[in-house]
């Protein structure tokens, strides 16, 4: 029997009650949480979530689509596919925070249709998408999307009318055609009541699995290398769900190919699979949500918005800091990360932090020489100029070679001494970049200088 406001609780009616009074004081925003406050606790009133639609529907209608939704639903999108094997209906609620985001973003309703299906939630899904049909009645994705859904639901009738509706759009195309097909034969099956429990949803089933293997044999004459490549480790990852070693290879490789968002889901299944205690996963997932970042800023600065290329900076730059104080707290016997750590800390200005974390991190082989040569600067901002010199000098003697890392760590160390009027010493240590690279900043200058004093001494 379905689930209506007149035979749900008390407490749902009253809740209920109190959306309406909102919606009459022009409360939107707060009659919006009561719905889904509702919906949390009887997933399937789908009066109130038609409702609940319906006011989104005209609180979006008119408005642009946020290009930073994707960004800012991040989080939440892992946080749905994290819960839809351990708690499907807790996934259907955290979808719904997606859709507060951005009710027309195509990611989000992917991942919102399939955490309805997880829950069981079928008419979530079909409600959902037939709203944002209304919001755009030339959205051919979303109506092929319907029509899978309300076949899946059993509603063979509406099924049909989606697909009628997505052959308009497209024309010609051919599954479109076959669809509209079989859910015709379907609505006949069903209004005659002459269809055998599941038989005709298996043959449904095993046709457009035959038809997607044949589509899949002639489309890949047509793939790039790439495609054929993340197309073969899908297979792979789908016949050996369990093997972890297949997750980073079909990332890496994604993103080689621009799926950053493909990508990340996939190392973000990865990572909810060892239960977060994996630092290579962890590391691949920052690397891809920077990576994301910069496409954002990119595409912002293209368009000529530089304060929306600004903001994304700063929370691309708020990410770094904090993504890296975790990985520490989590992994605090990794050298890399104390380092990285300290990077961050050494540009937000928190100087003895960054220094904390150097001292630490120069015991790693890898990291020593940069940690060396940080440390140094940090505590040349702080003014403790012999310290500076000290943790230079270690970086310089242990570099055999003048290549571009020596010389930023001499010409650090030419300008510590500077400072401290060491004019002889430092002008030595300019003179060695001078002597392999005379465009080298302002190392020119800084000799000339040199020889012009000392020819005022002689004088």
């Amino acid at each position: 029997m379905p689930v209506t406001l007149a035979s749900s609780s008390q407490g749902i009616r009253n809740t209920y009650r109190r959306a309406q009074e909102a919606l009459r004081k022009d409360n939107a925003d707060y009659a919006v949480d009561l719905f889904l406050s509702m919906l949390e606790l009887e997933p399937e009133l789908a009066e109130v979530r038609k409702e609940l639609r319906d006011l989104q529907v005209s609180l979006t209608r008119g408005k642009k689509a946020n290009p930073m939704a994707g960004m800012k639903g991040m989080g939440k999108s892992m946080a749905v596919k994290g819960a839809l094997k351990k708690d499907p209906a807790k996934a259907l609620v955290l979808a719904e925070e997606l859709l507060k985001l951005d009710l027309q973003n195509q990611a989000f309703l992917d991942t919102y249709c399939e955490a309805a299906e997880a829950a069981g939630v079928l008419s979530a899904a079909t409600i959902t998408l037939e709203a944002v049909t209304k919001l755009d009645p030339k959205n051919d994705k979303s109506f092929e999307k319907l029509g899978h859904m309300l076949v899946k639901a059993g509603d063979a009738s509406a099924a049909r009318k989606a697909f009628e509706r997505l052959g308009e759009l497209r024309p010609g195309d051919q599954h479109v055609i076959k669809w509209i097909k079989d859910t015709s034969a379907m609505d006949s099956m069903q209004k005659g009541g002459w269809e055998e429990e599941g038989s005709f949803h298996s043959k449904l089933k095993d046709e457009e699995e035959a038809t997607a293997l044949e589509q899949a044999g002639k489309s890949q004459q047509n793939l790039s290398d790439m495609d054929k490549l993340i197309i073969t480790q899908k297979r792979k990852l789908e016949q050996e769900p369990d093997n972890l070693n297949l997750y980073r290879p079909l990332a890496d490789t994604m993103v080689k190919a621009g799926m950053l968002d493909e990508a990340l889901e996939v190392l973000s299944q990865a990572d909810e699979m060892t239960n977060h205690a994996d630092p290579l996963i962890q590391r691949g997932i920052s690397e891809i949500t920077v990576k994301i970042y910069q496409h954002n800023i990119a595409i912002l600065q293209e368009q000529g918005d530089e304060a929306g290329a600004q903001e994304q900076e700063a929370e691309m730059n708020e990410f770094l800091l904090e993504d890296a104080a975790d990985k520490v707290a989590r992994y605090p016997n990794d050298l890399g990360f104390k380092f990285e750590y300290g990077e961050m800390l050494f540009k937000t200005g928190e100087l003895d932090q960054a220094i904390a974390q150097f001292q630490q991190a120069q015991r790693n082989p890898q990291h020593r020489i940069d940690a060396l040569y940080l440390m140094g600067r940090c505590f040349k901002a702080k003014g403790q100029l012999d310290i500076a010199a000290d943790q230079l000098r270690k970086a310089a003697e242990e570099l055999p070679v003048l290549d571009d890392v020596k010389m930023n760590v001499i010409y650090e160390l030419g300008e510590v001494l500077e400072e401290q009027g060491e004019m002889d010493q430092s002008l030595d240590y300019f003179k060695q970049i001078y002597a392999v690279d005379i465009g080298y900043k302002d190392v020119s200058a800084k000799i000339e200088a040199g020889y012009e004093r000392a020819k005022q001494n002689k004088a």
